[in-house]
């Protein structure tokens, strides 16, 4: 494996490889050709980041141990936790959407916070933790499913719905939780990956290919190694798989894509929520839900959900047809822009969650029978299978197929 200065990087976004002269703390390289991020150089952030890690830890307990909400209509009080939607979802037949929510929601930011106390507690003291790049790759490949702050945004249009029928109380467990949304974005805001990468020890005893070689950096490290062409190969330092472009990136996008405009429809079509009020059953699709908001003079609430449930799942597809035409067919159009148009995609999906989440709350705070209930509906199904599948399909796309034609 031949291993270049570690002054020398590719563009994950263009594959352009650049040298990077020294840099002073606080500054940042750019790519040349596409805007991409590169490198950043920082004082060291690993003690700041454990203390943080340990704080929410704890938020995290709290959050857990206590009232979420609880909903009081006509002297009766249903109370909620965390896992009650969870709970709920799973019993009543929606096992993997239950999965989802509990994952994304629960799961993710507790391996994170429980991950990062244990590769930072020994770098305090001049050690490495085992595995500490698997796990640290692991860590990083998760946050884009970590969606503390969508679910949180879920509760608050949940509030707002519910707030015009029953009084709302916010539990102990809900300012903990936006505590340690705050916490954890503050912690991987600060935290420079590279103060962790450039401590882990690379591995060059593997032989030297024979034959010719290719720059390839890795994903998860930005190590930039040498591999011989359409060769795989580990990472010498972090262990991830290196190759010189995403394997087989525009069949598995474009079956993904295909399968979550198929999705699509009936994810619109089909009901969300089925409310019970007095014996009265009223399905709702996510449009009928946007319409009760805003002729119910909430339009803020209406156009945030109009927008993260309708507008930004059919952009997101209508975007990756495209980029997947444009490679295809070797459009030479501006790929800076349709670089950029790559990198909103990758970011904004997983805001598409927020009507999940929603239906999530309000299974778990309606049950007051024989007045009334609220039950998830096949649509919920449905759309957060879209939200998954196009959020897969951005990550397997590999955007430096855009520039691949410009070079040759």
């Amino acid at each position: 494996m031949d291993i270049t200065t570690q002054l020398s990087t590719t563009c994950h976004d263009c594959g352009l490889t650049q040298t990077l002269p020294e840099m002073p703390e606080g500054t940042k390289a750019i790519c040349t050709r596409c805007g991409s991020v590169l490198f950043q150089k920082t004082k060291d952030t690993t003690q700041r980041t454990l203390a943080l890690s340990i704080a929410g830890l704890i938020l995290f307990a709290i959050a857990n141990a206590y009232p979420f909400i609880s909903m009081q209509v006509e002297g009766r009080i249903q109370e909620t936790t965390l896992v009650t939607g969870v709970i709920w979802l799973f019993t009543n037949g929606m096992q993997g959407l239950s999965a989802l929510v509990l994952f994304t929601s629960i799961l993710v930011p507790l391996l994170q916070l429980i991950a990062l106390i244990f590769i930072l507690t020994p770098i305090q003291f001049g050690q490495l933790a085992p595995r500490t790049g698997k796990i640290f790759r692991t860590v990083r490949h998760l946050m884009p499913w970590s969606m503390m702050e969508v679910f949180l945004l879920g509760i608050l249009v949940s509030m707002i719905k519910l707030g015009k029928m029953a009084t709302i109380i916010p539990g102990t467990a809900m300012w903990a939780y936006t505590a340690l949304i705050l916490v954890i974005i503050t912690a991987f805001s600060g935290l420079n990956p590279y103060d962790i990468w450039e401590r882990l020890p690379i591995n060059s005893s593997e032989k030297e290919p024979e034959s010719c070689t290719q720059p390839a950096t890795c994903h998860s490290c930005s190590l930039v190694c040498g591999i011989p062409e359409a060769h795989h190969a580990a990472c010498p330092r972090c262990g991830s798989s290196l190759h010189l472009r995403k394997p087989n990136s525009l069949q598995r996008t474009t079956a993904l894509v295909v399968a979550a405009i198929l999705l699509y429809l009936p994810a619109n079509l089909l009901p969300i929520t089925v409310t019970q009020v007095f014996g009265s059953t009223q399905a709702d699709t996510i449009m009928s839900g946007v319409v009760y908001f805003m002729f119910s003079g909430s339009w803020h609430i209406a156009l945030v959900i109009f927008i993260a449930s309708i507008f930004i799942p059919l952009l997101k597809l209508i975007t990756l047809v495209y980029l997947l035409i444009s490679v295809k067919f070797q459009h030479q159009w501006k790929p800076v822009t349709r670089t950029r148009m790559y990198r909103l995609t990758e970011a904004v999906g997983r805001w598409s969650m927020v009507d999940v989440y929603v239906v999530t709350v309000l299974v778990a705070l309606v049950q007051l029978d024989p007045f009334a209930a609220i039950q998830a509906g096949p649509g919920a199904v449905y759309f957060a299978a879209v939200v998954v599948i196009t959020m897969f399909a951005a990550e397997s796309f590999d955007p430096r197929l855009i520039w691949d034609q410009k070079e040759d």
